[in-house]
């Protein structure tokens, strides 16, 4: 994938976010990309943010309406894709929802919602295409992970679990397609600057924000240009941003050394939360 030209990239979740980032960078390469996503409007409304981008008129751009969740859909409506445009030569599963929350009071339906999207969404389309992709001999598949994936984070109970099932099915599909020349990559971004980013925001946990408020979020044109960098290289694990390759690299070399890390960070943000509502108390009652 050093060359991207007149090749065609097929994006889950690239009606906004990283996904629609992507797009723009990969069509701004000479790619012919499809994203997928379930909105119609605002399909359309990147469509045309992803035409100034353009390079060359031989480009081509689709626009996918589906949900990633449904299984006979995306089997019906990549069918129709392939037929259309030819099969992708670079996959790229970027949609996803994330809902954080006190583990005790999140509904099961937001863990199987999570789950449903950002784990089984991947698979699906991953699992349609792949037989494809195997009677080529090639292709290159990129899922979009987390440092969630990799870190238990406060407060992201469901949003952890998926993606750390995200994260072993992609280990494991590397294993099985790299003897048949099908790169699997997979992509661990920290909080990036997306709507998604600022909608989660208003149901962080008090503890969580806290943890996370030292660090601002990544441009998503940033997190964007490091995937597309790592796609050329052909690496099989992709980090944007420094802090977040340090964090990837203790929670994946240190073991178990990274929970006191992780148990201090919560003490010291449950310890201001408890001076905060003591501090609020005092104060209604004088």
């Amino acid at each position: 994938m050093k060359n991207f030209n007149g090749k065609l990239a097929l994006i889950t979740g690239g009606s906004s976010g990283i996904g629609l980032s992507l797009a723009c960078e990969l069509f701004s390469e000479g790619m012919s990309v499809a994203i997928l996503a379930r909105g119609q409007q605002r399909l359309e409304e990147a469509v045309g943010l992803i035409e100034k981008s353009r390079v060359h008129q031989a480009q081509k751009i689709a626009a996918v309406a589906a949900d990633v969740a449904n299984a006979a859909e995306i089997q019906q409506v990549l069918a129709d894709l392939k037929e259309s445009f030819g099969l992708p030569d670079l996959l790229i599963n970027c949609a996803g929802v994330v809902k954080p929350g006190y583990a005790e009071l999140l509904p099961l339906e937001d863990f199987r919602w999570m789950m449903d999207i950002d784990y089984h969404g991947t698979v699906n389309v991953v699992q349609t295409l792949l037989p494809d992709f195997i009677a080529r001999g090639s292709g290159h598949i990129v899922n979009i992970s987390s440092l969630a994936g990799v870190i238990g984070m406060f407060g992201y109970t469901a949003y952890s679990g998926a993606k750390f099932a995200v994260k072993g099915y992609s280990d494991a599909l590397r294993s099985e397609m790299k003897p048949r020349g099908i790169t699997v990559t997979s992509i661990y971004p920290p909080d990036t600057d997306t709507p998604q980013f600022a909608w989660e925001s208003q149901y962080k946990p008090f503890e969580t924000a806290l943890i996370a408020g030292s660090d601002k979020p990544l441009p998503v044109k940033e997190v964007a240009k490091a995937i597309v960098q790592g796609i050329k290289k052909d690496k099989n694990t992709i980090v944007p941003g420094f802090e977040a390759k340090v964090l990837f690299f203790l929670a994946t070399h240190l073991g178990g050394a990274v929970y006191p890390v992780m148990d201090m960070l919560v003490r010291d943000a449950k310890k201001k939360k408890a001076a905060l509502e003591s501090d609020k108390t005092g104060r209604h009652g004088s």
